[in-house]
């Protein structure tokens, strides 16, 4: 489409449900939250995971997210030779600021339907991360908050303080 002339090469877009939806603008707080993350989980995971930053997700034939993090099952080619699929991600996280509502309402559904077993929402103004788990069809069946002081203990991350995070 940016060849086209339909959005320019710049613009900041995924594909959700066959619809084409613009991106929220990176500022430092999201860039650093990023930042943060991808450190961590990498110490955490080591090379028992690929951590992916920014990139896309396939979801089906209409829906190719991209989330600020996801957490992929190791593969010898890094996922080079295609994007994941629902089937190789083991975690997703969004880090929300005025992106909160949409991270919310469109995506984790979007997730949990794809059976995705963990989405975080990083609520950047909140200062909160939202686990969700348990994915159904209609959505995931279990959100845990966490705050700064809490201890993580999700299906995917153990023993990691809330304030390392946020």
């Amino acid at each position: 489409m940016g060849e086209t002339g339909i959005l320019s090469e710049d613009t900041r877009v995924e594909l959700l449900h066959g619809e084409i939806i613009e991106r929220s603008p990176i500022n430092s707080p999201h860039a650093g939250a990023v930042n943060k993350l991808n450190k961590l989980l990498s110490k955490l995971f080591g090379d028992q995971a690929v951590i992916s930053v920014q990139n896309p997700i396939e979801l089906g034939p209409d829906s190719e997210p991209e989330p600020d993090i996801a957490v992929l099952k190791m593969r010898s080619d890094l996922y080079s030779d295609a994007h994941p699929r629902a089937e190789d991600i083991l975690l997703v996280i969004e880090v929300a600021g005025s992106s909160l509502q949409k991270d919310r309402q469109v995506k984790m559904p979007l997730y949990a339907e794809a059976g995705i077993p963990e989405a975080w929402v990083i609520d950047l103004e909140g200062k909160t991360i939202e686990v969700y788990s348990s994915p159904t069809p209609e959505g995931y069946s279990r959100i845990d908050i966490y705050r700064r002081g809490d201890v993580l203990e999700t299906g995917m991350v153990k023993g990691v303080e809330a304030g390392q995070i946020l």
